[in-house]
């Protein structure tokens, strides 16, 4: 049985007494009367060994690479404790600055260890490493040099880091690289069950973390950043974070990217953009509540061609969260993204919904012309992690669209293309 073991973190400062966890998160007064302090990143966590190192090659991230399997990849995910709890406290634009700010750190330092950002989630990043020691040392720095920040007076929001290591399918093929398998949800499962300014890990680690392999990157500069109004998007395939080891990697694959397809046709049929795909997720942004909800819809009236067309079809369900209001809207080196509550409600909406089901906000059930698309759609109430009090949601569940015989050619194609672009010999990288 695997056991997870949570790190804890002690002053490297005067005394060395315990840090205790603060028991709520910040006070969500209102700004106006003072800014709250956040609670302080303790100094230098206290990690288990890590394997000794191995000299090992950087993850090769380049488009000419293609698609192929690794042993052995490090990975690290991190995130922003109490965000949702910082952006009503602070105000959507300084909660923006001060996480951006604590995860650009973050990234530098792992950087150093030749981590590799493959996604950023929003308040936080799941990188990519040669080697667990690697992934391990970087943790340790993170969460140093966060805590000696927060301990010289600056205001830092405690970071949750979890570290893992496993086999993974990389995809260096696109714009952005990403890397799926199993490996990848643990890590994320155990950066949520972290404490603030804690590391978890899974038992087994032996040695001493890696040493820095070079001097840290400097974080990429922010091109633009601005609020406005806008609908956002989750769309999920359930339960797939098991199908890598059950079905095989080549057809979990395949199915994930037509997937994406999948759910970029109908996001773009109702004059939304995909902001980024994150594993078997995909974020999309509208600049109505109703085309987002026309788009939801679409996506479960329309699984039929998606079953129809992928591998493993049979298996998937896909979950949808929406919701509408302000968000911030941030351009980084050609490439946009968007943040916020409305950001982190739709997300948890995701989370919530149901086969079949697509979870739309109170906020985007008012707009104009939402209102005759949810007649007969169940209306509740709900409570959110980081929200306060019951919030308004309404599951509009779609009957079967018609069959596009196009469509699933379409899609047939796109799963025959990503099979296909597999690399034959996984293991001799």
């Amino acid at each position: 049985m695997v056991l997870e073991t949570v790190i804890a973190l002690r002053l490297a400062a005067g005394a060395p007494a315990p840090v205790a966890a603060p028991s709520a998160a910040p006070a969500l007064s209102s700004p106006l009367g003072g800014t709250p302090s956040l609670p302080l990143a303790p100094s230098a966590p206290q990690l288990p060994p890590a394997p000794t190192p191995v000299p090992a090659a950087p993850l090769d991230l380049s488009p000419s690479a293609g698609v192929y399997e690794r042993r052995g990849v490090g990975l690290l995910a991190l995130d922003a404790k109490d965000s949702t709890a910082l952006h009503l406290s602070e105000g959507t634009r300084r909660a923006h600055a001060l996480i951006r700010d604590a995860v650009d750190g973050a990234e530098g330092a792992a950087s150093a260890f030749d981590g590799r950002v493959i996604r950023r989630l929003g308040d936080g990043s799941l990188i990519a490493f040669p080697t667990y020691a690697a992934a391990l040392g970087a943790a340790e720095a993170i969460q140093r040099e966060n805590a000696a920040r927060a301990a010289a007076g600056a205001e830092v929001p405690r970071l949750r880091v979890g570290v893992h290591a496993g086999r993974v399918l990389v995809d260096a093929t696109g714009a952005a690289p990403e890397i799926y398998g199993r490996a990848v949800e643990k890590t994320l499962a155990l950066a949520a069950s972290a404490d603030g300014g804690a590391v978890a890990t899974e038992d087994g680690a032996k040695g001493a973390p890696a040493a820095p392999a070079r001097a840290p990157d400097a974080p990429r500069p922010v091109d633009s950043v601005r609020v406005e109004r806008a609908a956002t998007m989750f769309a999920s395939l359930d339960g797939w974070t098991t199908a890598y080891e059950r079905y095989g990697r080549r057809r979990s694959y395949a199915a994930v990217k037509a997937f994406h397809a999948f759910v970029r046709e109908a996001v773009e049929r109702r004059g939304g953009i995909v902001v980024k795909t994150e594993g078997e997720t995909v974020m999309a942004s509208f600049p109505t509540a109703e085309a987002g909800v026309r788009a939801a819809a679409d996506i479960q009236a329309r699984l039929g061609d998606l079953r129809a067309a992928a591998p493993l079809g049979r298996f998937m369900r896909a979950r949808v969260g929406l919701s509408w209001g302000r968000v911030i809207r941030e351009e980084r080196a050609g490439e946009v993204d968007y943040f916020g509550n409305t950001v982190n409600a739709a997300a948890r909406l995701m989370r919530l919904s149901g086969d079949g089901e697509a979870l739309i906000s109170g906020t985007a059930a008012g707009e104009p012309g939402v209102g005759p698309l949810l007649d007969g759609a169940a209306r509740e109430t709900t409570r959110m992690k980081g929200f306060d009090g019951e919030i308004a949601v309404t599951r509009l569940k779609p009957g079967p669209a018609p069959r596009d015989a196009a469509a699933a050619a379409r899609l047939r194609e796109t799963a025959r293309k990503a099979r296909a672009a597999i690399a034959p010999a996984p293991d001799a990288r």
